[in-house]
């Protein structure tokens, strides 16, 4: 089994993610935290069990409702242009959802009912010291 980042630089990396994607956004832009886990069991796609992995939950606060569709373009070139790949991309829907090449960390932003904006973001599958 393969060693890892620790799961203290996951949080560390995953906050840092957050902070430069909302700094694409407007001045004024903010984060409402809805759900911080810095710790959860997770088994990874080779079915390892063991690990941990960290996720967050905003609400993008500051936005004006009419611009969300701009929103979207921009942190979508952004993303592509700073090493992520789309996974998944519906426009009609509200919907963009990306992971880092480099390191696999994923990051969605999605729109909600009443002109609402969630960026949401969580770490690939960590052992929790580095090492199985």
């Amino acid at each position: 089994m393969d060693s890892t980042i620790t799961l203290d630089e996951a949080n560390r990396r995953l906050d840092a993610y957050i902070e430069q994607a909302l700094a694409q956004l407007p001045a004024g832009t903010g984060l409402k935290e809805r759900l911080r886990i810095e710790e959860e069991p997770c088994d990874d796609v080779a079915g390892v069990r063991g690990k941990q992995q960290a996720s967050r939950n905003y609400q993008v606060i500051g936005i004006d409702a009419a611009n969300i569709p701009s929103y979207f373009d921009t942190l979508r070139v952004w993303w592509q242009d700073n090493g992520f790949r789309i996974l998944d991309n519906d426009p009609v829907d509200g919907f963009l959802w990306v992971e880092n090449n480099a390191d696999g960390f994923r990051m969605t932003l999605k729109a909600a009912d009443g002109g609402r904006l969630m960026l949401i973001s969580s770490s690939p599958c960590v052992w929790r010291d580095g090492t199985p």
